[in-house]
C-alpha cells in the first residue's frame, strides 16, 4: 500500500480539471465492441485517480471512450497524460 504522502503527490502531478471531453473540445465517437472490455479494465485502474481530481463517473467514462477512439490500448499513466494534454490544448484554444 502506498504511503499517504505518495497519494497527495500523485494528485498534484495529475492536476486535471474536472470536465467532460465535450467541455474540453474532444469528440467522443462510439467505442467499437472489441474495445469495450479493454476500456472498462483501464477505466477501473484509473477511476480512483480521476475521482480524486474531481471527475464524475460520467466524465471518467466519456474520457476513456475518447481515449479508446484514438488508441487500441494504454496504461493508466498514458490515459491521465492524454487527458491532461487534451485539457491543456482546449485551455490554449479558449485563451
Amino acid at each position: 500500500m502506498a504511503a499517504p504522502d505518495a497519494d497527495r503527490n500523485q494528485r498534484r502531478r495529475d492536476d486535471l480539471t474536472p470536465e467532460s471531453p465535450d467541455e474540453a473540445g474532444v469528440e467522443v465517437p462510439p467505442v467499437p465492441i472489441e474495445k469495450v472490455e479493454p476500456e472498462r479494465m483501464l477505466e477501473n485502474e484509473v477511476r480512483a485517480r480521476l475521482e480524486r481530481d474531481g471527475l464524475t463517473d460520467e466524465q471518467i467514462l466519456r474520457w476513456l471512450e475518447a481515449y479508446f477512439a484514438e488508441h487500441d490500448e494504454g496504461e493508466p499513466d498514458d490515459v491521465v497524460a492524454w487527458i491532461r494534454a487534451q485539457e491543456g490544448r482546449a485551455g490554449d484554444e479558449r485563451a
